[in-house]
């Protein structure tokens, strides 16, 4: 019976944090420690948004994403469409280094690989990334290898 209740209470919780960020149409399932959230969302954005949130109301649990991306049907985009929108994406925003990154696209799945210098310029890549219409998921194979300092600075006399 207590299960049941702190069940039905993180339950309450992540559908509040779900409200709050607007997450409608998706399902919210606990049992114990384990959450499970599914349902269709029209971004991938909201699609992280939700996981976020149920994290956020869950507190730290198990959590199992089963929600689907389906843009609606005005936003479809083919392959080459969504890969030319984040290559645009990536060249605009000037803390991405865009000519390190390279991306492939199979049905709006975005594969990103290269190197950066920073932590910083890896999730500013992702950012811009994930709001780019028609990116249904990301796989991450980029690499933070910071750049060689340069050598010892030579005294003049």
């Amino acid at each position: 019976m207590v299960g049941r209740v702190v069940d039905r209470q993180r339950r309450e919780r992540v559908i509040l944090e779900l409200e709050h960020v607007g997450s409608t149409g998706v399902n919210v399932d606990v049992k114990g420690r384990h959450v499970t959230l599914s349902g269709i969302v029209d971004s991938y954005a909201k699609k992280l948004a939700a996981r976020d949130a149920a994290r956020r109301g869950a507190g730290a649990v198990e959590l199992t994403d089963a929600i689907q991306v389906r843009l609606p049907g005005t936003a479809t985009r083919s392959d080459a469409e969504v890969a030319a929108a984040v290559t645009r994406a990536l060249e605009w925003d000037v803390f991405v280094p865009d000519r390190r990154i390279r991306l492939a696209v199979s049905d709006g799945k975005i594969t990103l690989e290269g190197d950066v210098d920073y932590s910083w310029q890896w999730q500013d890549t992702l950012r811009v990334v994930r709001h780019v219409a028609g990116v249904r998921a990301i796989e991450d194979h980029i690499h933070v290898r910071p750049a060689s300092s340069p050598g010892p600075r030579q005294r003049s006399a």
